[in-house]
């Protein structure tokens, strides 16, 4: 039997590190792989609960990540997977998952409940998330083909954190609201695409 020349252990270090970047081996679309478990291949999500990240602004994904990190943002698992990660590697991810194109949900959503959802988000939300929740920036993310799921538990934890609700002026404005109009202002924003 010929068995393959052996290289020696330098060379084999030189090979594997050529594709390496200077910051380290942990490139922005490895790191935000590990993400595709939950929020689905490139940041579109196919469930519910779990949000599409792909397209979002990335200084909001940012701050959202490091708000996990931090704990200032409750969470189940994000605050510990975030932990993980260098300020720098949030960055790439955060760059990474902002340059992939959006998806929408394919549900088509209509009728009453989107009516009033509408009607809700003219009257609390339109400054903030412009266009039916289509605009973003840094501090306010796209909403327009969310999973109504997912926006609705978001819309009801900020409702029970009040002023401790990230940021202040979300919790205001959601306080008041219904358990049946935070669903229909989910449904609104998962119908408009």
């Amino acid at each position: 039997m010929i068995r393959p020349p052996r290289l020696p252990l330098a060379v084999f270090l030189l090979v594997a590190g050529i594709g390496a970047h200077a910051e380290g081996v942990r490139t922005a679309p490895m790191l935000a792989n590990t993400c595709a478990g939950c929020h689905g291949t490139n940041g579109a999500s196919a469930g519910e609960f779990m949000p599409s990240i792909a397209g979002m602004d990335p200084g909001y994904l940012y701050s959202v990540m490091s708000d996990y990190k931090s704990g200032l943002r409750p969470s189940t698992i994000m605050g510990r997977i975030m932990k993980g990660y260098t300020e720098q590697e949030i960055w790439a991810i955060a760059g990474f998952y902002g340059a992939q194109p959006w998806t929408s949900t394919d549900r088509v959503a209509s009728g009453k409940a989107v009516a009033q959802g509408q009607a809700i988000h003219d009257r609390l939300c339109e400054s903030c998330h412009d266009d039916g929740g289509r605009e973003q920036d840094d501090e306010s993310p796209r909403l327009a083909g969310q999973w109504a799921g997912y926006t609705q538990y978001v819309l009801d934890v900020c409702r029970d954190r009040g002023a401790r609700c990230r940021p202040t002026k979300m919790g205001q404005r959601v306080k008041g609201l219904s358990d049946e109009e935070i669903a229909a202002l989910a449904r609104f924003y998962e119908s408009e695409k």
